[in-house]
């Protein structure tokens, strides 16, 4: 009987010791698009990337193994900074844009010098993540601030904002050299954006955009007034000239009628209203008889 109640303990034991190994372990786990994978044992990583794939965990009974994955995707980074521009005693504020991937050179080394963390879709234990933003931020964020603070400070307020897309050119050019070099990232891109420049800025250039603006309407208007005096005193020379014209008109006109007035004319014109006084007398004479200024005899009335 003890051997019987011995066997069936042994039985029951197994199959539960199955069970657990069955259901604890063999789990199905998944690597996506734009991560690696690595997997965890109890004696650390095993050697080797994986890409993306889907795959069962090998079974275990006291540890299980873990898939721990790293973000490797590109994602774009904006960081707003003040920077004191010693030239101009001043501060302008500006965002630093940067477009980063994981370098594929430097994965391996990431395993090992960032622990993950759980993955938060994910609640069965057997997936852990190295976030993206943890790799940013242990590694580059420091980097991209500092380095475009130093950069940018090197020049004038006034050459910053004349020669803007210059020096983003150059500020490009050096953060991908740093960023490449100092970090596990590779850049894809790196730019400036969002100057604010300080107000005593602003206004000093609205100030001169105004006294500008004034200046060019002083000279509009000074245009204006030069041509409406122009005209008025082209017009006061036409009205000068044809006044002129009419008096010289009229001067050469009486000149020639004083011309055609002659003593000849003078007498002429005398005799010819004698003559016509004569034609109309009807031979009565007058008792007083008396000639006026052209010689013509009338009878003066009594």
């Amino acid at each position: 009987m003890f051997k019987s109640l011995f066997r069936r303990w042994a039985v029951t034991a197994s199959l539960a010791i199955a069970t657990v190994f069955m259901t604890g372990c063999g789990e199905r786990v998944q690597v996506p698009p734009s991560f690696s994978g690595k997997i965890m044992t109890q004696n650390g990583y095993q050697k080797g990337m994986l890409g993306a794939s889907a795959f069962r965990l090998d079974a275990c009974l006291n540890y299980c193994d873990k898939l721990v994955l790293l973000d490797k995707s590109d994602k774009a980074v904006s960081e707003s900074i003040d920077i004191f521009m010693p030239e101009d005693k001043l501060v302008i504020s500006v965002s630093i844009n940067t477009a980063l991937a994981v370098n594929p050179l430097k994965q391996d080394a990431l395993f090992t010098s960032i622990p993950p963390t759980e993955t938060p879709d994910k609640e069965d234990g057997n997936t852990m993540t190295i976030a993206w933003k943890t790799i940013y931020d242990t590694y580059a964020k420091q980097i991209i601030t500092s380095e475009s603070r130093e950069f940018l400070s090197k020049y004038s307020i006034a050459y910053l904002s004349s020669n803007l897309e210059a020096v983003t050119t150059l500020l490009r050019n050096h953060l991908t050299q740093v960023i490449n070099a100092r970090t596990p990232f590779v850049v894809r891109y790196a730019g400036l954006s969002n100057v604010k420049y300080p107000q005593i800025i602003i206004t000093s250039q609205e100030n001169t955009a105004t006294r500008r603006e004034q200046i060019q309407t002083e000279e509009a208007q000074l245009q204006i007034s030069k041509v409406k005096l122009q005209r008025e005193l082209q017009e006061a020379q036409l009205t000068r000239q044809i006044e002129i014209e009419k008096a010289q008109t009229a001067a050469a006109g009486n000149r020639a009628e004083a011309e055609t007035i002659t003593p000849a004319l003078l007498e002429r014109q005398r005799l010819d209203n004698q003559r016509a006084w004569i034609e109309k007398w009807n031979g009565a004479l007058p008792g007083e008889v008396t000639a006026d200024t052209f010689g013509r005899f009338y009878q003066p009335t009594k």
